[in-house]
């Protein structure tokens, strides 16, 4: 087994265990309420993404987010002819879908701040094209997996908030790459991302 699986499976276990045993030493109350939803927003370091909350009760809610990015350079030269020509690219793209379950925490129906959790899994996808002088060639494959988060967010008003949340992931990836000389070659990997921390807003309906 990959010696990468235990430690991230032990990071997407935490804030289960640091939540179960806040949640037993005090009452948690929310203000959300059963049915009502909200509007997830992410920026960090290595995301973005838009996601969708719909509340099952005021502490638990169910979690949809969409994670889309990619790229694309080029490695332009001048000749001594004033021409330029193209000695290369690189384009990739990938999108990514986390579906999970979340719970919250806090002090009362009137609390100003949140503190909260999840737990889902992810599936996704990547494709990635290159080209050179002398060839080209093009990878696509699927990504599945868990996650983990936890995060806080304060209550700016009713309907808006802002905070902060730490992110966690283990995955399998398997893709395969054709070249433009006929070659095909088909890689997997486990492996995953360490906690990373992103700034999220949220609009509560």
């Amino acid at each position: 087994m990959d010696s990468r699986v235990i430690p991230f499976a032990a990071l997407l276990l935490l804030p289960a265990l640091a939540f179960a045993q806040d949640s037993s030493s005090k009452t948690n109350a929310t203000p959300f309420r059963r049915g009502q939803w909200a509007a997830q927003f992410q920026a960090g370091t290595a995301f973005g993404s838009l996601g969708f909350i719909k509340f099952r009760s005021p502490t638990h809610a169910l979690v949809l987010d969409v994670h889309v990015g990619g790229a694309h350079s080029e490695d332009v030269t001048t000749d001594s002819s004033g021409a330029n020509r193209l000695r290369g690219l690189n384009s990739n793209a990938s999108a990514q879908v986390r579906f999970g379950w979340r719970r919250y925490s806090g002090d009362g129906t009137a609390a100003k701040v949140v503190s909260h959790y999840s737990l889902g899994a992810l599936a996704g996808f990547f494709h990635s094209a290159s080209r050179f002088p002398t060839g080209s060639q093009q990878a696509n494959g699927w990504v599945a997996g868990a996650f983990g988060d936890i995060g806080g967010t304060y209550l700016v008003t009713s309907k808006f908030g802002i905070g902060a949340l730490a992110s966690a992931s283990l995955s399998y990836q398997n893709g395969v790459t054709k070249a433009s000389s006929g070659s095909r070659s088909r890689d997997w990997s486990i492996g995953g991302s360490a906690l990373s921390a992103s700034l999220i807003a949220t609009l509560y309906f």
